[in-house]
């Protein structure tokens, strides 16, 4: 199904399209730290169904694949998703299930709301769209995950302070102000308002961090 995109994500999607066959996910230090501290404030178990929404080449949930029940990887580079589903097929792996499409529309080719999602991860993808951009996407991720959900994490470029002050680390963190746009702490902490999350958020760098946001469990008087 074609992709109903905005000119942000259509500059995104060329931009990985064209980088697919040589992208690294270890090529910034931050971009793989964060994903490595994703998975342990994940706490994988065997009964999750991970969706994770900028998948990249799934090298995130490939490692996740063995301690969970179903992984789901969204992206809205096509040749970023055929790289995934030619790995997974060439190691065998049969709990990861990868589609094409985006933040605003991630039930492009496969209805998410009906796979019991419990966990939803984004690893250095959300950056990509401007603060009322992730205001919408966080909305949807919480939409898609429906009752079953339980926690979104989010590692990304998150400023905690003046970026200007930190230009001789763009390079380090991967930041390009050209055409990324990442969001203070406290605007993403906001995206969940009237939510019913708890949202935890943790600094790793200046220009890079985490949030962890629980859904809030409303006691049973019953």
């Amino acid at each position: 199904m074609e992709i109903n995109e905005t000119n942000i994500e259509i500059r995104t999607k060329q931009r990985f399209n064209n980088a697919n066959k040589n992208y690294n996910t270890d090529t910034y230090y931050w971009r793989s730290k964060t994903a490595e501290i994703i998975n342990e404030f994940l706490k994988p178990n065997i009964n999750d169904v991970i969706l994770d929404l900028g998948c990249g080449t799934g090298k995130q949930l490939i490692h996740l694949s063995p301690k969970i029940k179903l992984a789901i990887g969204i992206d809205i580079s096509d040749g970023m998703i055929e790289r995934a589903q030619e790995t997974v097929k060439c190691k065998g792996i049969r709990n990861i299930e990868f589609y094409l499409g985006t933040f605003e529309e991630p039930n492009l080719n496969v209805n998410v709301n009906k796979k019991g999602v419990t966990k939803i991860i984004s690893n250095y993808a959300l950056h990509h769209l401007t603060t009322i951009y992730k205001q919408q996407a966080i909305k949807k991720m919480i939409n898609v995950g429906g009752e079953t959900l339980q926690r979104i994490i989010i590692g990304d470029l998150i400023f905690f302070d003046n970026p200007n002050s930190f230009k001789d680390q763009f390079h380090l963190v991967g930041y390009n102000p050209e055409v990324d746009f990442p969001s203070c702490a406290e605007e993403l902490v906001d995206c969940f308002s009237n939510f019913g999350f708890t949202v935890e958020i943790h600094k790793l760098h200046s220009l890079v961090g985490i949030i962890v946001a629980n859904k809030n469990i409303t006691p049973n008087n019953n």
